[in-house]
């Protein structure tokens, strides 16, 4: 196991999550003013996990830990949520009497579901990559 300390095989992470484990270890500090607008904007597009700029690494994994847990919490219960919801429109609308409206908005419902799962999912990656580092 000594020789697989750097190798990235060994880790078993994919390279999106070293970097953001590097990331949370090292910190980011924007030089000038175009490099800090470029990091609060990638703050706001969700690129960056919040509190990556921090000044000591235990503030950055509990501002960054904390705010993929919230965004966890929030698309995981509204994903399932909206699954189920779909899941039961679409039994609705296909059982008993053919119902177009109900097909339909219980597919909108699923894909919407589908994207509130998906988002939770890699709010969890990236809170595991977070703890890890």
């Amino acid at each position: 196991m000594e020789g697989c300390k750097n190798d990235r095989r060994c880790a078993g992470g994919s390279p999106g999550e070293d970097e953001l484990a590097r990331a949370v270890r090292e910190g980011v500090r924007p030089e000038g003013m175009k490099e800090r607008l470029k990091l609060a904007a990638d703050k706001l597009a969700g690129n960056a996990p919040m509190g990556i700029d921090a000044p000591s690494k235990t503030l950055r994994k509990t501002i960054g830990g904390a705010a993929e847990l919230l965004h966890l919490l929030k698309y995981g219960f509204l994903g399932v949520f909206l699954f189920l919801a779909g899941g039961a429109f679409l039994y609705v609308g296909v059982s008993g009497e053919f119902n177009l409206t109900t097909l339909v908005l219980g597919v909108g419902l699923l894909l919407l579901g589908i994207w509130g799962l998906r988002s939770a999912y890699r709010a969890g990656r990236n809170l595991r990559s977070i703890s890890k580092a």
